[in-house]
């Protein structure tokens, strides 16, 4: 059961991604300036900026953990391939954005994506080396 819930919740990540994706130029606008007034900040571009690169690289953080997870219910030990699937899912979604009116295909998005997934994915790597030794 573990196994199906851990397929479940990646594929369920996955679609977040996706649907967050697909909201056009104007809504992610609102959405970040959203967040920064709930912050008490006053939006500058720096800050709007860093507010949306921080959502990249905690999606993605968050999609490495869970396909860590299911890595793990499935005595999978690739973290390689883990890293690969996120860099695949990353380059997918942002050519999906091109289909979005207001949105673009960004390589520098692609890069976030992967150190966040990449970041989550060998912390555990070392977590577990050190708690083999």
């Amino acid at each position: 059961m573990k196994k199906i819930i851990s397929i479940v919740l990646v594929v369920a990540w996955m679609i977040v991604i996706f649907i967050l994706s697909n909201e056009d130029a104007n809504k992610t606008t609102d959405t970040t300036n959203f967040i920064l007034r709930l912050l008490g900040i006053n939006s500058n571009t720096f800050l709007f900026i860093l507010v949306r690169k921080l959502a990249h690289f905690s999606e993605y953080f968050i999609l490495g953990l869970l396909l860590h997870n299911m890595f793990n219910n499935f005595k999978i030990n690739n973290y390689y391939v883990l890293v690969l699937i996120c860099i695949i899912y990353a380059c997918s979604d942002e050519i999906h954005q091109l289909f979005i009116k207001g949105r673009t295909c960004s390589v520098i998005d692609v890069l976030i994506d992967t150190l966040g997934s990449s970041l989550y994915i060998f912390i555990n790597k070392i977590k577990n080396k050190l708690l083999k030794n």
